[in-house]
């Protein structure tokens, strides 16, 4: 395994004042202040720069998903492979590299058309993280396990053992869990980590998904940041995907928000680490402790 964290994610979106009001008022999030000459804005959760870029757009999706590696020659090896077994590779330019706070960075397609940016060597300008709405930080890191990215996503997979194949074998993920949500005949749900102890980075859904996203996460680091969070939204009118609930397989407390354009957010606490040494790979079928009722935008009340 070599890949370490899920970094960034690049979002479009065709209200980006409107995102990121919604990430400083609502997530927590700090508005990172970057100039960029294509108008994007950023926002940072940590010492990392920035972890999401929000890009003016005619459409509302994800544009790219940014894959961290711990170094040049695990990065070169991941590139080599899969040129080798025939996957276009595109190198980015020095100044696309500089615009991403990274060393260097190439993108690839997955089986299921995600776009992915490969980086090594992240940037970091230390900056801490000061947030509008008071959140006391995200959970980002753990002891001496070095990055644990942003959180995690959960990116649309129609032929999901393909792409599952893919990320295994080229990207550099380990299987955690297969879930088999109740009650969703056909449904599947393959969850991956890397190499950090969070029980997934990535995870893909055996089905398409408009936005490209089904969903993305953010962890703080106290249930009372999660709590004060939903009052946020409640306060901003924001739509609730699915009430308070706690998974089975990753023991996450969340609620999960809409955010502008519809991408889902769950905002999170609690989330178990796995000592990947002596994991076994689990199979569920049922997907949350308790709570997690989803009204999806439309439904009666």
């Amino acid at each position: 395994m070599s890949v370490s964290a899920a970094g960034y994610l690049r979002i479009a979106s065709t209200d980006t004042a409107a995102w990121m009001d919604f990430g400083t008022t609502v997530l927590g999030l700090m508005d990172a202040q970057i100039a960029d000459d294509a108008g994007a804005q950023f926002l940072r959760m940590d010492d990392h720069p920035f972890r999401f870029m929000i890009e003016s757009s005619e459409t509302d999706q994800l544009i790219a998903t940014g894959l961290e590696y711990p170094s040049e020659a695990a990065w070169q090896t991941t590139l080599d492979e899969l040129t080798g077994a025939g996957h276009a590779v595109v190198l980015g330019s020095a100044e696309e590299a500089q615009r991403r706070y990274v060393t260097a960075f190439a993108t690839v397609q997955d089986p299921a058309d995600n776009t992915l940016e490969l980086y090594w060597g992240r940037k970091l300008d230390y900056v801490p993280l000061v947030s509008p709405a008071g959140v006391s930080g995200f959970v980002t890191t753990y002891q001496q396990t070095g990055d644990m990215g942003f959180g995690h996503c959960v990116l649309p997979a129609p032929d999901i053992e393909a792409t599952t194949a893919f990320y295994t074998r080229f990207i550099g993920t380990g299987l955690t869990d297969t879930l088999y949500p109740p009650g969703m005949d056909g449904l599947k749900i393959n969850f991956m980590h890397a190499n950090n102890p969070r029980q997934h980075s990535v995870a893909l859904l055996n089905g398409p998904h408009p936005l490209g996203v089904v969903h993305i996460m953010v962890e703080a680091e106290t249930m009372d940041e999660v709590g004060r969070a939903m009052d946020r939204a409640k306060k901003a009118g924001c739509h609730f995907l699915a009430t308070l609930g706690r998974h089975v397989n990753d023991n996450m407390c969340s609620v999960y928000i809409l955010a502008p354009g519809g991408i889902a957010v769950e905002y999170g606490y609690d989330g178990l680490l796995i000592d990947w040494e002596n994991y076994v790979p689990t199979v569920s079928i049922e997907g949350d402790l308790w709570g997690h009722e989803y009204r999806f935008p439309g439904m009666d009340d």
